[in-house]
Parts: C-alpha cells; sequence; structure tokens
C-alpha cells in the first residue's frame, strides 16, 4: 500500500492586502502600470488522470475526463492506493508524492 497526495503547483496571483508572510513573494512591491501593487503564491492541486498506464496533470479536470478515466486522483487530496496503481504512478515519473506504508 502507497500514500499519494497529489502534486501541487505555486502560481503568482494579486493578492493585496491579504498576503502572507509564508508565501514566496508575499509583500514584495513591484511596479508597472496595470499591475497589482503587491504579489502572492498560492499552491493549487494538480489533478492525476490515469488511462492505462498513461497519467495526464490537469488543473482543472472536467467531468467527462474523470468519468473516462481509469482512475484519478484530485489535486489537494491525500490517498491511499494498491501497490498497481502505485506502479503505474512511479512509472511515470510521480516517486516524490508517493510514500510506502
Amino acid at each position: 500500500m502507497y500514500q499519494l497526495t497529489t502534486p501541487t503547483r505555486n502560481e503568482t496571483w494579486g493578492a493585496y492586502p491579504l498576503t502572507t508572510p509564508y508565501a514566496r513573494l508575499a509583500g514584495r512591491p513591484i511596479s508597472g502600470a496595470g499591475v497589482p501593487t503587491r504579489l502572492t503564491d498560492i499552491p493549487r492541486g494538480i489533478s492525476l488522470i490515469v488511462n492505462g498506464t498513461t497519467v495526464t496533470e490537469s488543473m482543472t479536470p472536467n467531468q467527462d475526463a474523470l468519468a473516462a478515466a481509469d482512475a484519478y486522483y484530485l489535486g489537494g487530496h491525500v490517498y491511499t492506493i494498491d501497490d498497481a496503481a502505485a506502479q503505474i504512478l512511479l512509472d511515470a515519473g510521480y516517486s516524490e508524492w508517493l510514500r510506502q506504508l
């Protein structure tokens, strides 16, 4: 058995005045016309969609893609998966997101 923590990706958003000291760019002023006065990074979950031995990443999976998939793991979640499912993810290069139980 394995534990899968789905990947995340930091995206930079204008967040003033809702900055957090824990974000990589929080509170750093920038300049330029039409640009927010401050930026912050917000982690967004990446969903993994499995079809056979092919794993596809999606930031915004739609219902049709999920319904057609052999398996899917929604971004921002933790799953317990069996060895066969883990092997597909390991072969696709997602070893850093898996932990053997």
